[in-house]
């Protein structure tokens, strides 16, 4: 099975996959011609809706004109006596009407008023007093699709009295008429369709289709190289819903765009680590044995900061070691024990002090009898990373915030947690880099810097089960940077324990 897949070269996959969209391209049917022609089927049968109930009211028009000429025909017939009336007027008058046989029904009985050619039978009797809108659609598509000699008879109120005349005619005559005016009503029908279907795909055309073909495009150009930001979509304001996707789809866009140059950024940075971590590693090592002659020196400073040497050494050697087995920098899980957070202030301010003189004043605010159950290694660099950057920032613009600068570290008990205030009085953190506080290289501004320092120091606090997060101006009164860092309380939980 994987020599089957391994045998398929790239260049097979790259060129089926482009003879695949050839081969439906033929068939392709674009979305303007598909919204005209669904347009054209839903007009037209918005106009058969209307065109059968037209036509219906037509034919009971006609058939009224009918039955009204018969009425006439009916007064003169009856006023004479059926003996004097004259053959060829009888015939004239059954002309004018259209008809074969008039005759009136009054009183319970029939009289034929005039005849001129008895049919055999008669194909259907359609009464115009008790009709309603779906007989006459019936009777109307009946019309339509009958043969065209049948023999119809049409019943109708009666003049002077009489209960009803009936007039039997040829349909021929009407279903000509009538098929004409069909033929009217639906080359109008056709016009219109053709006429708002391509109205309406014109409007859809511009106010949606493209539009939406925008976003296609942007998507298939940003798709092509997804780092160059040039590609990004340039919303065109609109407050509609195209609008607000295009808005959606240029954060979208933004968004990749930088997270793929971070990880590219990443990615050069792990193959540079993975190319330095063998011979600095040591280095590390040379210096560890270095560090443990010092003990040796009678000085006293030496004799204190030897230990911290040796241990800072320890450290960096043991994430070597981690980065060359692992492939890449992970920490260890946190070991939590029994320390001393004032001890641990006191070290991470004492590092900074010594990596980076500056005159900023620093204070640990925690109780010296302050105790907290966590990695204290651990705990130290998130320390040590919010102090230097705090004292970085501070030593910057010291001299255009005209007060003494101060960093100051305190500590607390609330709800369960213990609540670490990291502070400064410098100028704070402007709001355009908040949102991407804790993202890898998107916050560093100190020639040289990484950018890692307050990635580093939250994923560390994570990995305790705790949570920094940068308080807002309105909780520091505008003043500086204030980091909050909360971790569970295991105080209580360790004593129970003991």
């Amino acid at each position: 099975m994987a020599e089957s897949m391994t045998s398929v070269s790239p260049d097979h996959i790259a060129e089926a996959t482009a003879h695949e969209p050839r081969a439906h391209k033929a068939l392709r049917i674009g979305l303007t011609t598909r919204g005209l022609l669904l347009i054209m089927i839903f007009v037209f049968i918005g106009e058969t809706l209307i065109f059968l109930p037209a036509l219906s009211t037509w034919r009971d028009g006609w058939l009224r004109n009918r039955l009204s000429a018969a009425y006439t025909a009916a007064l003169v017939l009856d006023a004479s006596p059926r003996a004097m009336t004259p053959a060829n007027l009888s015939q004239e008058l059954l002309d004018s009407v259209g008809a074969r046989i008039i005759v009136l029904k009054s009183h319970g009985t029939k009289r034929m008023l005039a005849a001129a050619q008895l049919p055999l039978e008669v194909d259907e009797t359609y009464d115009l007093r008790h009709t309603d809108l779906l007989t006459s659609i019936r009777a109307t598509m009946r019309a339509l699709l009958a043969r065209p000699d049948r023999v119809l008879t049409i019943v109708g109120d009666a003049p002077m009295g009489g209960d009803a005349i009936e007039v039997t005619m040829d349909e021929a005559k009407m279903k000509r008429v009538f098929s004409d005016y069909s033929l009217r009503v639906l080359t109008i029908t056709l016009t219109l369709c053709i006429l708002v279907g391509g109205m309406a795909a014109i409007a859809i055309q511009s106010f949606i289709l493209n539009p939406v073909r925008r976003l296609t495009e942007s998507l298939v150009d940003f798709a092509q190289n997804p780092e160059d930001r040039s590609r990004i979509i340039q919303a065109s304001g609109h407050n509609h819903e195209i609008g607000q996707a295009e808005v959606a789809l240029a954060n979208m866009q933004d968004r990749l765009a930088r997270e793929l140059n971070q990880k590219k950024h990443l990615a050069a940075l792990g193959l540079a680590v993975a190319k330095i971590n063998h011979d600095l590693r040591n280095m590390l090592f040379s210096a560890q044995l270095l560090s443990d002659r010092l003990g040796d020196v009678p000085d006293p400073l030496a004799q204190r900061l030897a230990p911290k040497l040796v241990a800072t050494l320890d450290r960096a050697i043991r994430f070597c070691q981690t980065t060359l087995a692992y492939g890449r920098a992970v920490d260890d899980p946190p070991q939590p024990q029994l320390v001393s957070l004032h001890q641990i202030v006191a070290e991470a301010i004492e590092t900074v002090t010594l990596s980076m003189p500056c005159k900023v004043r620093f204070i640990n605010g925690v109780e010296p009898d302050f105790e907290v159950v966590a990695d204290g290694e651990q705990i130290f660099r998130v320390l040590m990373n919010l102090v230097r950057n705090g004292a970085e920032a501070l030593t910057s613009v010291e001299a255009t915030l005209g007060r003494d600068p101060y960093i100051m570290v305190k500590a607390w008990r609330e709800d369960n947690h213990v609540m670490i205030d990291v502070a400064d009085n410098g100028p704070g953190v402007p709001n355009r880099a908040r949102a991407d506080l804790f993202v890898a290289f998107f916050n560093s501004t100190r020639a040289g810097g990484s950018g890692l320092g307050l990635v580093i120091a939250a994923d560390l606090v994570r990995a305790h089960g705790g949570t920094i997060s940068l308080l807002p101006d309105a909780m520091t009164g505008g003043i500086g940077a204030t980091f909050r860092i909360a971790l569970p309380d295991l105080m209580e939980t360790t004593t129970v324990r003991m």
